[in-house]
């Protein structure tokens, strides 16, 4: 065993024909600072979309709180919607404004189309989140495939890439649409990964809130969990994430360069 800096170089059976055995170098990397393993070969990088890739979660948040009083004429508490409705998905979300607002599912079917209405309107105004842009041309750059993994639409993700000039880094997308068990469930990861023709333990994802890490940790992906301004808030506890706000131009480079 080859010992240099934080990884541990070993040789490893790789195949064997009629006359020898052949030997791959296998690097076992370790961060001494939190004792994380980091991947091997890092096939893909697989994003979570709202709050991830553009910060739509705050314009979610806000649309929604709108959208509650102008309907219901009732307050919608910050905190209340971070921990019962961020980061889930429709049937979810549904089953909120039912117990706490009464809201029937036909009214609430009405409800949810018009925020996705105001959502997709307001897309313009959603900042791409800190070093996303960077690590998509990076990643494009080095010839690692990456996929989106969302509870949202497809429709809604395909308009949100192509505003932002992301679409073109982009080879496959999986949706709740897609799947029985969408997030926490890890089955939109898992299929987003076989999209891709990659093994989902050399694939990183990158989430953002709560019931998206849990589906991706799951799933056996590496997690780096960087939080917004909305799901900064969560409780993370119990998340087998490997990184969280890190800088995440330094933290991918450092992965796929080895340091």
């Amino acid at each position: 065993m080859l010992m240099l800096s934080n990884c541990s170089f070993v040789l490893s059976p790789y195949y064997f024909d009629f006359f020898r055995l052949h030997y791959k170098i296998v690097s076992i990397c370790i961060d001494d600072k939190k004792r994380r393993f980091v991947v091997n070969k890092l096939e893909a990088v697989i994003f979570d979309f709202d709050g991830t890739i553009v910060d739509t979660e705050k314009v979610y948040y806000e649309n929604m709180r709108d959208l509650t009083e102008e309907v219901l004429g009732q307050k919608l508490d910050k905190m209340d919607y971070i921990q019962n409705v961020s980061g889930t998905n429709e049937e979810t979300s549904k089953r909120y404004y039912n117990k706490k607002y009464s809201m029937s599912s036909k009214e609430y079917d009405k409800f949810e189309e018009e925020i996705t209405k105001r959502i997709l309107d307001n897309y313009h105004n959603a900042p791409v989140l800190p070093g996303i842009a960077e690590v998509m041309e990076y990643l494009h750059d080095k010839g690692i495939k990456m996929a989106v993994a969302s509870n949202g639409k497809r429709g809604h993700i395909e308009t949100g890439l192509q505003r932002k000039g992301f679409d073109k880094y982009i080879s496959a997308i999986a949706t709740k649409e897609d799947v029985v068990n969408p997030k926490p469930a890890p089955d939109i990861y898992l299929l987003a990964a076989e999209k891709l023709g990659a093994d989902i333990k050399n694939t990183i994802a990158i989430e953002d809130s709560r019931p998206g890490a849990l589906g991706a940790a799951s799933s056996g992906a590496t997690l780096i969990v960087q939080t917004n301004d909305i799901t900064k808030y969560m409780d993370f506890s119990g998340v087998n994430y490997k990184y969280k706000d890190v800088d995440l131009v330094e933290t991918i480079k450092a992965i796929v360069e080895g340091d």
